[in-house]
């Protein structure tokens, strides 16, 4: 059964104003790029430590953006009080994620990745910071924030969905290889699912975090 929406319905926006506020939301992903392109070389805006940064400065745009701009607030993006089942259901897809993840590595020895290496390298304390980074500001801006919008452009919440889905998972299969979409595609999935079911970002940022802190267990030699 599908909870029951308790965000009011908000006046439409413009489609300029729309797609102003997906540019600042998925502004990190090319932020780095520019920033390479003006040949400035700090450390903590360069790999994954700068996901520290843009993440949460697009975050910080996008809900002066939201407040200023479009006149809303923080229920637009389905940030409300999660319920008892939102909270089991995050959970429970996270248990099946994780255990098809489990089955396909053992099945299909995951070969060298780059993208992981990396992440493997960095202090444990960075480690855990990104792990609750990236839960937490990539539901807001390539969830929460996206699919909500896309859908107010297109009319339509599974293209809306759809077209964030191939936005999301682009930058970490550049990042990680073609291999992650194989481990970690049924969890993906699911946290759509997750989304589009409860309608609770809260549930959707639990889900993420429960898979992010898997890295922890080579990182810390536990596998």
């Amino acid at each position: 059964m599908r909870p029951e929406d308790p965000t009011p319905v908000p006046s439409r926006l413009s489609p300029r104003v729309v797609l102003a506020g997906l540019a600042i939301a998925y502004s990190p992903s090319w932020l780095n790029r520019v920033v390479a392109w003006t040949g400035v070389d700090w450390d903590w805006l360069r790999g994954p430590p700068s996901v520290l940064v843009w993440n949460w400065l697009a975050v910080g745009a996008v809900f002066a953006f939201i407040y200023g701009i479009e006149r809303r607030d923080a229920r637009s993006l389905r940030l409300v009080k999660p319920n008892g089942k939102d909270i089991q259901w995050a959970v429970f897809f996270w248990g099946i994620g994780t255990g098809v993840s489990g089955a396909v590595q053992a099945w299909l020895p995951s070969p060298p990745s780059d993208g992981l290496t990396t992440m493997l390298a960095l202090p444990i304390p960075t480690l855990v910071l990104l792990i609750l980074t990236t839960a937490t500001t990539e539901e807001i801006l390539f969830r929460g924030h996206a699919i909500e919008r896309l859908r107010e452009l297109t009319g339509h919440v599974g293209l809306a969905a759809l077209v964030s889905l191939v936005l999301f998972v682009l930058p970490h299969v550049f990042f990680f290889g073609p291999y992650w979409l194989a481990y970690q595609g049924v969890n993906v999935v699911l946290i759509y699912v997750l989304y589009l079911w409860r309608r609770n970002l809260w549930a959707c940022m639990l889900m993420h975090v429960l898979g992010n802190a898997m890295i922890l267990v080579p990182a810390l030699g536990l596998a």
